[in-house]
């Protein structure tokens, strides 16, 4: 009697043990949270603002995205990519083909998304292109480019040697390389404060200007100069100062023999494969299709001016239902 009375104690304590058991594995389950997006860019105010436009329309769509985000130059952020803390980056496909695939000649903006595709790191995508150009053009005064005919950069060789080349910031060298290789002869660079400075310099024609669609586009640019005009080439049109190419389409159609100058600089989103599922690019590409040249232009100044990029990211939204 006192053995079986034992007996039925110990089930007790093994049954009483086992349901603890089951409820201190349940308060200790390591099943990982969902994992937030982590998103990037570099400290130029076009790109804080354009990483908070992706993070932004993410959110707006169900996706757990960090506020906190990292800063850093492509390379950089590439890094950050490939240990997998970080996720997504805006950048330029001239700027990422260049640094990961030096040797390319690619030019034109369909040439360099090709390439650029191809020079990826492994686990790495770009979405689709948008609008938003940041190629270099040459600006000349609409009188002097008359009287020599000059409305493609291949008629650069027309302009006078020796003009300055007057700009906001300095140009690259690979820049200045190209358009010597297209025929431009230039003088030094001289750097002015603002972009109306270079378009003031430029329409006197004693000078030429070099600006990109972005630094041309946006508020800034209402008071443009329509004495000045961009040589045409292969990153893009040409247009009046008053009215910069800002709505042409990033994979314009070039003729071989035009595929000259400084290649194309066309903004895209750089993300971590294994991070996004289908309903997520296609919320990226969705701002591909809204964004423009003067749309950024704009956010940027008003981030430069001391707006928090959040918030002019979040209006912009707003106001295109992202």
């Amino acid at each position: 009697m006192r053995k079986r009375l034992v007996g039925k104690r110990l089930v007790a304590v093994a049954g009483l043990l086992l349901v603890l058991a089951v409820v201190i594995a349940g308060c200790t389950d390591d099943t990982p949270a969902p994992r937030g997006i982590v998103i990037g860019s570099s400290e130029q105010p076009a790109m804080r603002v354009m990483a908070e436009v992706y993070a932004g329309a993410l959110r707006n769509s169900g996706t757990l995205v960090f506020a906190d985000q990292l800063r850093g130059d492509d390379a950089e952020l590439l890094d950050e990519m490939d240990r997998a803390a970080l996720d997504l980056f805006p950048a330029f496909t001239g700027d990422l083909l260049s640094l990961l695939a030096p040797s390319s000649t690619a030019v034109t903006a369909t040439d360099v998304y090709h390439d650029l595709n191809r020079s990826l790191p492994q686990g790495v995508s770009v979405g689709d292109e948008t609008p938003v150009s940041a190629a270099p053009q040459i600006f000349v005064a609409t009188s002097l480019a008359g009287s020599v005919d000059a409305t493609d950069l291949e008629d650069c060789s027309r302009l006078p040697a020796g003009l300055p080349v007057v700009a906001v910031d300095t140009p690259a060298e690979s820049t200045l390389r190209a358009f010597a290789a297209a025929g431009c002869a230039f003088g030094p660079v001289e750097t002015v404060a603002s972009t109306e400075d270079v378009l003031r310099r430029a329409s006197g024609g004693a000078a030429v200007g070099l600006l990109t669609p972005l630094d041309l586009a946006g508020e800034d640019a209402e008071g443009a100069s329509s004495e000045v005009q961009a040589l045409r080439n292969s990153a893009g049109g040409g247009a009046s100062a008053d009215n910069p190419p800002t709505g042409a389409p990033a994979t314009e159609a070039v003729r071989p023999a035009d595929r000259s100058g400084p290649r194309a600089e066309v903004l895209v989103p750089v993300f971590r494969s294994a991070a996004f599922g289908r309903e997520q690019v296609k919320t990226m590409n969705k701002v591909a299709g809204e964004i423009t040249t003067a749309d950024l232009a704009t956010m940027a100044s008003r981030v430069e001016a001391g707006a928090d990029p959040r918030d002019v990211a979040l209006k912009w939204l707003g106001e295109h239902g992202l």
